[in-house]
């Protein structure tokens, strides 16, 4: 199952909560757990109805006098504190170190100095916070979004008049695909860019897959569309491989100089063994520097990808890995029996343009030869009976 993020309307901190809250999200454990961290919030998700269909909104609101943290490293404090997992503690820092960036660079100011006056600190904290924790509790293994719209127009706001998309907003944007529109109103906001620059795993047009549940969440302003977010399976579990057909694979790649021989050695076997793994390609070569160096493939499931993530950078401790979806074709198959010099041999039974071959299992070979005391060719270009 995977997330999609349709940011066609327009994508803020408060329409990613009301969408997620849509899917049936819960907040109220995190409000408690803000509470006891020391931010006495409320988190209310109600029902709104717009041209875009049934959707939610999402209110926060501070339950005590003032409008503390307004500081990122307040904020940030504040995350450190809150009981959260680990994994929705790591993506709301990261979500706040980019808002912090992008505000920076805006203004032309250190980090440290940055801000955050225009909608109170307290919408950033659990909008930022509010994601992380979704998108955990939704079970997702990895989140797509659309391109960004892009309005080149003006809007007024608190230090005047400024260029849509805002200065913190363009910052995020850059190296994602977006769009031109004619909506005369600011749709993609510094925080709903910077939960797009962490969560998004890949931009794509449209999710491919089986779509089980939409969620449309508004922000605060009028505007007639929402936040469109998807539940998509997407056959994790693979073709039928009996019938053949069509699947999704993820591919993992990496460059790799960094490694002796004897590590690279290991990093190929103990890949090769893992059962979540479905091919490992070692291709040598020449890097920077004339450096002897290669590229690791590895192919997995996509309901693998994070174990198998996680292996590829145990293994190898490369510190760029990259990742992409493939469609790859299944030729039907099964499991059979052959008999090979007199013994009987595990085999896969395949069919080709319906023409059906039978092909030997390596490591069947490889027992059965090391029993008759021959190499494996002799039992390779043996007869084969069915």
């Amino acid at each position: 199952m995977f997330l999609y993020l349709d940011c066609s309307g327009g994508i803020s901190g408060d329409m990613t909560l009301a969408a997620l809250a849509h899917l049936g999200v819960d907040y109220a454990p995190l409000a408690a757990a803000l509470a006891r961290a020391g931010v006495d919030c409320r988190i209310d998700a109600r029902g709104e109805t717009r041209p875009g269909g049934p959707g939610q909104m999402v209110a926060v609101s501070w339950n005590a006098e003032g409008q503390p943290l307004r500081h990122p490293a307040d904020i940030a404090a504040i995350f450190e504190r809150v009981e959260v997992s680990p994994g929705v503690r790591s993506r709301a820092l990261a979500a706040l170190n980019a808002l912090t960036e992008a505000e920076a660079h805006a203004h032309q100011i250190a980090p440290a100095e940055v801000h955050f006056h225009e909608v109170g600190a307290i919408d950033t904290l659990v909008d930022i916070l509010g994601a992380a924790y979704a998108v955990e509790a939704l079970g997702v293994s990895r989140i797509c979004a659309s391109p960004l719209p892009w309005f080149s127009g003006t809007v007024e706001c608190a230090h005047g008049r400024i260029p849509l998309p805002a200065p913190a907003t363009a910052y995020l944007m850059r190296g994602k695909p977006v769009f031109a529109t004619d909506a005369r109103e600011e749709l993609v906001t510094p925080t709903g860019a910077a939960l797009v620059h962490v969560l998004a795993d890949q931009f794509v047009s449209g999710p491919e897959g089986v779509a089980v549940a939409l969620g449309t969440g508004y922000g605060s302003r009028p505007a007639p569309a929402g936040l469109r977010a998807w539940l998509v399976e997407d056959g994790a579990g693979g073709a039928d491989h009996v019938l053949g057909g069509r699947e999704k694979v993820m591919q993992f790649e990496s460059h790799i100089d960094h490694l002796n021989g004897e590590d690279l050695g290991m990093a190929l076997e103990a890949l090769s063994a893992m059962p979540e793994v479905l091919d490992v390609l070692w291709l040598p070569g020449v890097g920077k520097k004339n450096r002897p160096a290669g590229l690791l493939r590895v192919l997995c499931l996509p309901g693998q990808r994070d174990c198998v993530e996680n292996a590829v950078l145990r293994h190898t401790h490369t510190l760029g890995l990259r990742e992409q979806t493939l469609d790859r074709v299944v030729a039907p198959r099964r499991a059979v029996s052959v008999d090979m010099a007199g013994q009987p041999l595990a085999a896969k039974e395949y069919s080709i343009e319906g023409q059906t071959y039978v092909r030997p299992e390596a490591e069947a070979l490889k027992a059965a030869a090391l029993r008759d005391g021959v190499g494996v060719p002799a039992l390779r270009n043996a007869r084969v009976k069915n």
